[in-house]
């Protein structure tokens, strides 16, 4: 029966260092109902949230959930040790390999104390090895000098892409509001006499939901790093300017804007592919009549050529629920700071002027 050891060995060896080569070395998106940090989220952030949600103060909740991130990724770093380390022990527990360790009595504890010296570079208990068991506890410290090499190279990507994604947010912030909303940054830059500068705003912004899109797509955990700025937050502030380019390309009585339109089909599909890869269901995004009116009449004021309000509505309404279930979808299940039109505004005390 210990003959199983080393197939069932090199199995789960082969688990984890795949799921490490797909989760920091593949420039794409990381698929899979195997992989252990997908597991890891679907395990642990519901209870997380749970727990988070039910803190008395904006600033408690935050430090809750904004531990998650940093917490899911130990623990993922964890998980691949840990299974390599019993990889490399059953491996050298079968009989092909337990005569090889030297001076032991040929023991699980042995093997796996011999797994973790040469994993960690020890080598302390694989000193005594002979015969092909030297290859195994070479290999042993081979990967794990490879493993660690790679997750310290891993962290400054990791932080490079969350430093530039959360630039973006900051700035959105004396635009748009806090938390930001699309009609807000419409208001904002109209009666500031900027409305001039949108198409380059957009322009800016198809840019950023392009790197938000490949980044978290490719490093998932980036999803669940929260802003560290009060009332703000990645999906919130994607909303807020798709808000404002659906508001121009239904609402306003003008050419359509080109950088509008191309903001808006790369937010789409950014929507649509975070939503998908994370396996949520889609919410009800409706948007009251009266609401949108009184945008209308801040567009006017504002120096805004606006459509007749029942066309507005209609064109505006039928572009937005191609994404707007979906946004909302991922901006409660990230418990985002809601906006006006944006997440769950039921609990967490949002702030609906603007």
């Amino acid at each position: 029966m210990r003959w199983i050891a080393l197939p069932v060995g090199v199995v789960i060896l082969s688990y984890a260092l795949l799921d490490v080569l797909r989760s920091l070395v593949m420039p794409r998106a990381a698929r899979g109902r195997t992989r252990l940090g997908r597991f890891l989220y679907r395990l642990l952030w519901r209870p997380w949230r749970w727990v988070g949600l039910r803190k008395k103060t904006a600033a408690s909740r935050e430090r809750v959930l904004s531990a998650a991130a940093p917490v899911f990724f130990f623990l993922q770093l964890v998980g691949w040790v840990s299974l390599a380390l019993l990889g490399f022990a059953l491996i050298l527990w079968s009989p092909a390999f337990v005569h090889g360790l030297g001076r032991t009595d040929g023991s699980f504890d042995d093997a796996l104390y011999a797994s973790g010296s040469s994993l960690f570079t020890l080598g302390i208990g694989s000193a005594a090895a002979s015969g092909w068991t030297r290859a195994v506890v070479v290999l042993a410290g081979a990967t794990g000098l490879g493993l660690f090499a790679v997750v310290i190279g891993y962290l400054p990507v990791l932080y490079q892409a969350f430093n530039r994604r959360e630039v973006g947010v900051l700035l959105l912030d004396a635009r748009a509001g806090s938390p930001p909303s699309g009609p807000e940054l419409l208001h904002r830059m109209g009666n500031a006499g900027m409305a001039s500068a949108l198409p380059e705003l957009f322009t800016d912004w198809e840019r950023w939901v392009a790197d938000v899109l490949e980044s978290h797509m490719s490093y998932p955990i980036l999803v669940l790093f929260r802003s560290p700025h009060d009332n703000t937050s990645w999906v919130t502030s994607l909303g807020s300017v798709l808000d404002a380019a659906t508001l121009i390309l239904t609402a306003v009585d003008d050419e359509p804007d080109e950088s509008a339109k191309l903001l808006y089909g790369t937010g789409v599909h950014a929507v649509e592919d975070l939503y998908y890869y994370l396996g949520l269901t889609e919410r009800e995004a409706v948007i009251q009549r009266d609401e949108f009116e009184d945008v209308l009449d801040d567009m006017k004021d504002d120096g805004f050529a606006v459509r007749p309000a029942d066309e507005a509505f209609a064109r505006f309404t039928e572009k937005r629920a191609k994404y707007a279930p979906r946004l909302d979808a991922l901006a409660v299940m990230l418990a985002a700071p809601p906006g006006l039109w944006i997440g769950d505004r039921s609990y967490l005390g949002a702030r609906t002027a603007h």
